[in-house]
């Protein structure tokens, strides 16, 4: 059989955007930190430029690489904004109390976003501490450049709690000596197991560390062998009608990756002294990027055993339409086959829109808006959205709580009204000529409710089942502590039973007591499920471990399975694969695939809802 992989790096240089005067340039938020954004006008120069904006040339040409002397018009230049500039920064000061995710709520910012305004944010933060924090209300929010959109896989996360296992025989124990910037989190993020068996076994009462401190974590024991995948025929059919290009099949395929390596910030990154006892690591969204290129060049290689060959292209799209643009422009895509990514949802819909002038399919395993599905067949969605899943969570319900005691809790903010309206209208429609329904009553009471007023809607003698369709960290924060409340008020109902439906999304929630999600039976639908102890999870850390030398993680896995079921299906339909994606099943380490139009000459959603929900502080599936 043949067994080819081409591998080709390309590398574009940023094509950098811009205005007149620094009061009417646009500010964009990017890593953290603001930027004016200049556009290159008649008759500028760098000289001119620098001047106007009362900064340095040298700043100037260090956030914007390539950039010479020679300006064209239109050009797009980022000029740093200084975090001593009023308009743009301001001062907080730290209460007793107060963490920095907290603090980065407030100002509507990430934690990352704090300490790189704060570079000396490595010990943690005291009261009376005086921090740099953008100013409210000024580019800042959830379409940030540079800060990944969180309710994605790939990315932020449900990966937090996905993780969780049990300490076993089969494990290996290792120790750790926290070092000054670690947290917890970052520790068991690093050896991918969850924060509560890392408490579990040292025996801790809360997630405070300090330097120095030795932690005991469990490590997995496995066998090396490498993955091997049976692909079969499968029936070609779909949903709705395809795209009218046949199919075609190749001798080799061609295949695009773009993910923003951003190589400039990550060498810079990479080149910092490092103080005392610091370790030095990659770029986040760099290591986001390589971790997912890993996953996928090692279903590349696993597939080239079954005869597939293939070139993959690497781009580094540097998180700018420019550069998409002039990539889109090489010769190559005159015979692409397939695009996977891009990550930031500023770049999607152009790529999108240039993949179907060109008729090539694009894959997007990060999260984006379901818009970009509209009048353009060859999108798939990797993320299901909250309305997709939130569908899922009522069918679940009506199917296996139809005769309990069924309570929706009516959030207040405008994007949580939406998920609600949706739930109530799938409930309506999906009881409709269902037998035995006749018990379910839906009780609306505000999100802000007691836990005195929560206690007189339930029933105690069956199972209360409470939906919260909320993305609001305040809201499901006061929801979950009510219900604890209630819980409270009840010690001695024995056949008194809660179960609290939330969103994935919730995972996200740092502050969101673990023991508050574990008593009310916390249940969230979700598109994927990662368990490292499953036949395919241990299956696929052997053959990572065995190839790359090191251990994978969410963005590995999620690079493995989006490689695994797209250049395989490549490789059994052609070109033209949409003509039986609806029937191409694999087994893979975290997703199950069930891609669907929704309306003729759109794109496709990945469909597959499955309901997770807490078990003794381990996070099992149901469904």
């Amino acid at each position: 059989m043949k067994k080819i992989i081409g591998l080709l790096i390309v590398l574009i240089g940023i094509a950098l955007p811009t205005y007149a005067q620094p009061e009417d340039a646009t500010v964009e938020t990017i890593d953290g930190k603001k930027y004016y954004v200049h556009i290159v006008q008649q008759g500028n120069t760098l000289y001119g430029i620098y001047q106007l904006y009362n900064t340095s040339v040298e700043s100037i040409l260090s956030e914007n690489e390539g950039l010479s002397t020679d300006l064209n018009v239109g050009q797009r230049i980022v000029i740093p904004i200084k975090v001593t500039e009023n308009k743009h920064y301001g001062k907080h000061t730290v209460k007793e109390g107060e963490t920095l995710y907290g603090i980065s709520k407030t100002y509507k910012c990430s934690v990352d976003d704090l300490k790189t305004l704060n570079p000396d944010l490595t010990d943690g933060i005291s009261s009376g501490q005086e921090l740099f924090v953008p100013k409210a209300g000024i580019d800042v929010g959830a379409a940030r450049i540079g800060e990944v959109i969180q309710s994605d896989p790939v990315v932020q996360e449900a990966d937090k709690t996905e993780q969780t296992f049990e300490v076993s025989y089969k494990d290996s124990i290792v120790e750790h000596t926290v070092l000054p910037h670690e947290t917890l989190y970052s520790i068991a993020k690093r050896y991918m197991v969850s924060s509560d068996t890392i408490m579990a076994l040292n025996g801790m009462r809360n997630t405070r560390i300090k330097k120095g401190d030795v932690l005991k974590i469990p490590v997995k024991n496995v066998n090396y062998e490498v993955i091997e995948k049976d692909l079969t025929e499968l029936v070609v059919e779909d949903t709705l009608a395809p795209v009218y290009k046949e199919t075609e099949f190749k001798e080799s395929y061609n295949v695009a990756l773009f993910l923003p390596l951003i190589l400039s910030k990550n060498d810079r990154e990479m080149s910092k002294p490092l103080k005392l006892d610091e370790v030095r690591e990659m770029y986040g969204i760099t290591k986001i990027s390589f971790d997912f290129y890993q996953g996928f060049l090692l279903a590349a290689d696993s597939l080239s055993n079954a005869g597939l060959s293939v070139d993959i292209y690497v781009y580094d799209t540097n998180r700018d339409t420019a550069t998409i643009g002039k990539i889109f422009k090489k010769p190559e895509f005159e015979t692409m086959d397939l695009v996977i990514g891009p990550l930031y949802p500023r770049t999607i819909p152009y790529t999108a829109k240039l993949c179907a002038e060109k008729q090539i399919r694009i894959v997007l395993p990060f999260n984006s808006d379901a818009e970009i599905l509209y009048e353009n067949p060859y999108v798939y969605k990797g993320v299901a959205s909250n309305m997709t899943l939130l569908d899922g969570t009522i069918d679940y319900i009506i199917e296996n709580h139809k005769n309990h005691n069924i309570i929706i809790l009516k959030p207040k903010t405008a994007s949580d009204i939406v998920l609600y309206e949706r739930a109530r209208a799938r409930f309506n429609e999906k009881i409709k000529g269902e037998s035995g329904t006749y018990n379910i009553s839906v009780i609306e009471t505000p999100g802000s409710s007691s836990g005195r007023t929560l206690n007189v809607l339930i029933n105690k003698d069956t199972t209360n089942v409470f939906i919260i369709p909320s993305t609001n960290l305040t809201l499901v924060s006061n929801a979950m502590s009510n219900l604890n409340q209630m819980l409270n008020m009840n010690p001695y109902s024995k056949k008194l039973r809660v179960i609290a439906f939330g969103l994935e999304e919730w995972n996200k929630f740092t502050d969101l007591d673990v023991k508050y999600r574990n008593r009310s039976n916390q249940h969230y639908a979700s598109y994927r499920f990662l368990d490292y102890d499953s036949e395919q999870g241990v299956k696929f850390i052997q053959a990572f471990r065995n190839r790359f030398g090191t251990d994978p993680n969410v963005y590995s896995s999620q690079g493995f399975d989006y490689g695994m079921y797209f250049l395989s299906a490549l490789h059994l339909y052609g070109t033209n694969f949409d003509l039986s994606i609806a029937q191409h099943q694999m087994k893979l380490t975290q997703n199950d695939f069930q891609f669907r139009t929704v309306e003729n000459g759109s794109g496709r959603e990945n469909q597959r809802v499955c309901i997770v929900k807490y078990d003794n502080y381990k996070l099992v599936q149901l469904k």
